[in-house]
Order: structure tokens, then sequence, then C-alpha cells
């Protein structure tokens, strides 16, 4: 919760308890409440209002005419468990908190529209013209500025709280208050060329889910010096929103569909050659080819991928077809997807997964039996990491949301804040030991971590 939220959630609770059932003197009252309106200001100019405070608001104007007159039991009740729902409501639904960096590093960010003009968009049977493209964002060490504009969590804050609303099965406005989450990166900055050139990291999202659902995972490793780049994958994003207003919309509900494993193939292959067109990009970008605010500080030498769920068979997938990838980690990862070769043959670069302890209760049982075979039929170097009380929505930035998000969502018993720092940090150090030669204390056993349970 924000500071303003806190104070004037603490004064509100005091004068009901004071007005509601103390023997009040009226001057001590008459002081709460003058102190009351001043933080009440303070907070919408400075914090601004979201949804989640009106209860409260509705109690400070309840107090003012409730402190003025005798109050039967029954509505003092009544009153007391209203304001303590105002007091709790913008705790369990608070403003999502970005974790606090650790790295010397500021992050800058930059979003682009890229167009891949070799592709067919096979998703668009409505326009044979449509070629692929796709909204692509980095994140990178920047030079600090005083005065610069924190990039959004999410852009289009109407459009995509509609749509997160509709997939969700609930109102859009009760996720419209992400648009005051404060993020640790700003929108454009100059590169800070101390530690270039940046190896350079892709990650790739899950089925229905969107880029900036790993936000804290891209300025966890830019602000340790790393190039992040994470994309939309169009049509099977929530939502993907280019600049002109149009949108890819999610097209990938195929559920018991009777073509539904050929066009999971065809999905992770279209997936797959989008981070093989990002790589193309930066090359050009290195190049110069492609004016960048990255021109000349990539090192094209150490390119890790990641993903989460769909997005880690993807980036396996990809490593498999393109040797320019030095490192690969995946996140919860569904293997089912992944062609039957790619398992059998396995992987050249080193590899890590980090998940969940089964898969047995998913509709995907086989999972884990799959990326065993896949890690023994491996030629790098294998991790393979299980945290525990985790599920898959642990591998992302939904824990962030609210503790509620274990009643609605796939999230575990594990501290919220707890499994989002522990899948970053571990990646971070899997980089560092394979792209910067920097020997892991976590993948190495040199430090305890109660969570983790090592294959």
């Amino acid at each position: 919760m924000r500071p303003f939220e806190i104070i004037l959630l603490t004064l509100l609770g005091v004068s009901a308890i004071q007005i509601l059932f103390s023997a009040r003197e009226k001057n001590q009252t008459k002081l709460l409440m003058k102190f009351i309106f001043p933080v009440l200001l303070i907070h919408l100019f400075l914090e601004q209002y979201r949804w989640q405070m009106f209860p409260a608001y509705v109690s400070i104007i309840m107090l003012i005419f409730l402190q003025k007159k005798s109050i039967h039991s029954i509505i003092k009740f009544l009153f007391f468990i209203w304001v303590g729902l105002s007091v709790s409501l913008p705790a369990v639904i608070p403003i999502i908190k970005m974790p606090d960096l650790t790295g010397p590093y500021t992050i800058g960010s930059s979003i682009h529209h890229w167009v891949d003009e070799s592709r067919m968009e096979w998703f668009t049977d409505e326009d044979p013209d449509d070629m692929r493209q796709i909204m692509v964002q980095f994140w990178y060490p920047a030079e600090k500025v005083k005065k610069a504009k924190h990039t959004p969590y999410v852009d289009h804050i109407n459009t995509r709280t509609k749509s997160i609303g509709i997939a969700g099965g609930f109102p859009g406005f009760l996720v419209r208050h992400i648009e005051l989450t404060k993020t640790n990166s700003y929108l454009d900055l100059e590169v800070d060329p101390a530690p270039a050139p940046f190896p350079i990291i892709i990650f790739s999202h899950g089925i229905t889910s969107m880029r900036y659902l790993h936000t804290s995972f891209a300025e966890k490793l830019a602000n340790h010096g790393y190039a992040v780049i994470g994309l939309d994958h169009s049509y099977d994003a929530n939502i993907t929103i280019f600049p002109d207003g149009s949108i890819a919309d999610y097209r990938s509900d195929i559920t018991g569909h009777p073509d539904s494993i050929i066009i999971r193939k065809k999905q992770i292959d279209t997936r797959a050659n989008d981070i093989r067109f990002i790589i193309n990009q930066l090359e050009r970008i290195q190049s110069g080819e492609i004016k960048h605010v990255l021109n000349g500080y990539l090192d094209l030498t150490q390119i890790g991928v990641a993903g989460h769920s769909f997005g880690g068979g993807t980036s396996t997938l990809v490593s498999f077809l393109d040797d320019r990838i030095t490192a690969t980690m995946a996140l919860d990862s569904w293997m089912n997807p992944v062609p039957r070769e790619v398992i059998e043959k396995g992987l050249m670069q080193p590899f890590l997964h980090i998940g969940r302890p089964h898969w047995g209760d998913s509709d995907y049982p086989s999972n884990y039996s799959l990326l065993d075979t896949l890690i023994q039929n491996n030629r790098g170097s294998n991790h393979q990491i299980t945290i525990k009380n985790t599920l898959h929505m642990d591998y992302c930035d939904a824990p962030l949301f609210s503790p509620l998000v274990k009643i609605i969502l796939d999230v575990g018993k594990i501290s919220r804040h707890r499994s989002v720092y522990l899948v970053n940090q571990v990646s971070l150090e899997f980089f560092d030991q394979y792209l910067r030669n920097t020997p892991s204390l976590i993948l190495n056993k040199k430090i305890d971590v109660p969570e983790f349970h090592y294959h």
C-alpha cells in the first residue's frame, strides 16, 4: 500500500473506534477528523484515486454525520464491519509493488512494432496478405536522469483491462489499478555504456499471457547489465495492440479441436520463428542497419532464451533450431508441444528447468517425463530445480498482484514475494554462469535454499 493510503486508513480506523465505542472527548474527535481531510486531499493529489479506496471515502463522509448523533448499537456494529472492509480492501488488492533492485544499473526501456515480411500470418484467414507482426519491448542498462518517465506496467489500459476481464470472467475495471503500478524502468533513456557489450536475454510468455507478466524478471536482469527483450506472440497472447490501434486478439483456444495437435505444432513453430526473427533484428541493430538506442552495445555471442509454460517449450525448440543461442531456461515449461525430435536428440546449450513439484494433477501428467527424457539426451550442462509449494503462476508476476490470487489462480502456498524473488534470482545466476562465466552460488549448491529441490 502507498504511504498516504496507510495514514488515511489508520486515521479512519482510529476515528471510527473513537466515535462508535469510546467515551469520546469531542475535541479529540474533531482533531482527528481535521487530520483526515488534509491527508485525503494529499492522497488524491499525489497517489490518485483507485476503486479499492472508494469504501474508505464513503466511510469518511459517514463519520461526519455519525459523530453528531447518538447511534443505535446495531448501526454501530454494521458500520464497524463496513469500516473493517474499507480498511482491508486496499490491503488485499494493493497497487502492485515491484521487487526492489539489487543491481548497479538504472533501467531504460523501449517498445517497438516489428513486421517480419518473410512470413505470412496464418492466424488471419480473413486477410491473406497479412504479414507476421509482433510487439517487442527492450529493457537495458541506462544513464540515470533526474526527470524520467516510468515505463507503464501495461499500455493501452482501457483495452487491456477489458481483455483481461473477459479472459478472467470478471469486470475489467477490477484490474484498472494496474495503471498505477510504478515499474523500476524508464522510457527511452540513453544507454549506460559502462557494462557494454550487453549479453542478451529473449523471453517468451505462455499462452493467454503477455510480456508484461514478466516485467520483474526483465528488470532484474537489466539491472545487472543484460539487454532483455520480451515480446507478445500475436494471437496467442491475451491481446497484442499495435501502434495504429489495431489488435491481434486471442485465437488459440483450441481445446478439444480434432486438429489441436497439428495446430499446436504449427503454433510452436511460429513462436520459435518469432524469436529467430528477433535475433535477426538484433544483428541488424548491432550493425547499425536499424537505428536503435542499443546500436553497437549488444553481445551477439552471448544470447540466452527463457520462457514460461508454452514459452518454455518455445525456448527449448528455438535453441534446438538456432545455434546462435548460448543458454536456455524454461520456467514450469509445457513440454508436450515440443517436437519429438527435440526431446530425443536433446540440446547442445546449457539448460535450466525450474518449476513446480509435479504436473500429475494437470491436463498434461506426462509433462515431466518428457522433460526427464530431454534432460537425459541433452549434451550441455543440465540443471533441474523444483520449488516447494509452488504452482504454475508462481513463475511470473502474478503473485505480486494480491494475496487473493491464491484463490483464483494457480498460485501456491509459498510466500508470494518469495516465489518471485527465487525465480528471478536463480534465472540471473544461471545466465551469469553461462553467459558471463560467473559461477552461481545457487546452482552449485554453495548456499542453502530450503524451498529448492535439486534433481
